[in-house]
């Protein structure tokens, strides 16, 4: 249970959601997201992010080598008419190691 306890406690500063924000594919066949929010619902987006972007893996129990991730569920962390999503910071615990696909040279 400590454990438990532990590592959910790594998670109380996370921003707690804010405003309007949905991220859904576009209807089309282009690929694109949509991001769309209102002024508060993009603060809390950016706000994620960042929280992400400075968050100590060290103090993460899970082994060297993973990656810290988030995922936005609808209804949740997004509105209803979301996909859910997951966001995951790329440099991984303990080596800084890139995933592949993003280790290749860009054309």
């Amino acid at each position: 249970m400590a454990k438990s306890r532990a590592y959910t406690d790594l998670y109380n500063d996370l921003p707690k959601k804010s405003g309007r924000i949905c991220i859904n594919a576009k209807p089309d066949e282009s690929g694109e997201l949509l991001i769309c929010g209102d002024p508060e619902g993009l603060r809390y987006l950016a706000a994620v992010l960042t929280w992400l972007a400075g968050f100590d893996q060290a103090k993460n129990p899970d082994p060297v080598g993973s990656r810290e991730h988030l995922h936005f569920r609808p209804g949740a962390q997004l509105d209803v008419p979301s996909c859910p999503v997951e966001v995951c910071r790329a440099d991984a615990k303990g080596t800084g190691e890139l995933p592949n696909f993003m280790r290749q040279e860009k054309d």
